[in-house]
Parts: C-alpha cells; structure tokens; sequence
C-alpha cells in the first residue's frame, strides 16, 4: 500500500514543532503584551490631549503617533503569531494524519 504521509515528511513536522516552540512563544507574549500596553499608550494620549470635551481627547489620543506605532506593532504580533500557528497547526494535523493512517494499516483497514 502506498503511504500517504511519508516518515520523512513526519519527521519534518515534528522537527518543525520543536524548533518553532520559541518563536511561537515569543509572538503570543509579544501579542499579549501589546494587547495591554495599546490600552495604556491610548490612556496616556487621551490624559496629554488638549481638546475641549473627552471624546475629542479620545479621539486626538487614537490619532496620535504613539498610539498608531503601538497598533502597528500589535498588528505586526498578531500576524506573526497567527502565521506560525497556522504551520503548526499543520504540522500537528499532517502528524494526526499519519498516526490514524498507520492505526489503520496496522488494523488491516487502508
């Protein structure tokens, strides 16, 4: 029988999940970090705006150049992390395949 998922390729794929571990953690601290520290730079941009009412405070605070950086920072995080989970998610898929395909070659069933 022919495999479908080759050892080889199972290998890869473990290889890829180990050595990926610490970027994957790095991106999801990074993207969690952002996630507060936007809150924080919008709260201390709205506190410097000089406007007359507190909803035009809050929005020279998201207008301003710190807040647009800290956005473009998270957005940068959250894709990093999104990008790497989705290859060890696929990773992790290709490995599950394999195991059910041997599960069943060794059952007779495939």
């Amino acid at each position: 029988m022919k495999e479908f998922i080759s050892e080889d390729e199972i290998e890869k794929a473990i290889n890829y999940l180990s050595s990926s571990a610490k970027d994957y953690a790095k991106w999801k601290s990074r993207m969690k970090f952002l996630e507060n520290h936007r809150k924080s730079v919008r709260a201390a941009e709205v506190l410097r705006a000089t406007g007359k009412t507190m909803a035009e405070n809050k929005e020279r605070g998201e207008a301003s150049t710190a807040y647009k950086n800290v956005l473009i920072e998270y957005n940068e995080a959250v894709y990093e992390f999104t990008l790497i989970e989705a290859y060890r998610n696929a990773a992790e898929s290709k490995i599950e395949a394999w195991r059910t395909i041997s599960s069943s070659n060794k059952r007779g069933h495939v």
